[in-house]
């Protein structure tokens, strides 16, 4: 926190003492870590009616065409699990084969249907919105 230096107002202070520093923590992107919170992720996103054995056919296929192509492909989700304005679940419908540096690239930051995509604002010269 960082100390503030108020005026005295009547023998009182005028606003708060301290001014909260907003941090942010940083993410954890590999190492045992990383990984107990990916399972985390996905354990919560799992609906109560999705078995393991519905799941395995994406993780296989993904193994098939790394084994077959030489690259690495990854199982994908549709929708992110930890995306900062949606979240999608951790199900067959929401699952898709893909390249690893597709899936890199698209990150959490795009998913299809997404409505900011469909949102167009014109503007002219002046820099007013006409």
């Amino acid at each position: 926190m960082k100390c503030l230096e108020l005026e005295l107002v009547g023998g009182f202070h005028v606003g708060p003492l301290f001014v909260p520093v907003k941090r942010r923590a940083p993410l954890i992107t590999s190492g045992k870590t990383a990984g107990r919170r990916r399972r985390m992720l996905e354990r919560r996103a799992m609906p109560p009616w999705v078995k393991l054995s519905d799941l395995r056919p994406f993780y296989r296929e993904a193994q098939r065409l790394t084994r077959e192509t030489g690259e690495l492909h990854v199982v994908d989700h549709i929708v992110p699990l930890d995306g900062e304005t949606v979240c999608g679940l951790h199900a067959p419908h929401n699952l898709q084969v893909s390249h690893w540096r597709v899936n890199a690239i698209k990150a959490n930051r795009y998913w299809p249907d997404m409505p900011f995509e469909q949102l167009e604002i014109p503007f002219s010269s002046g820099g007013h919105v006409t």
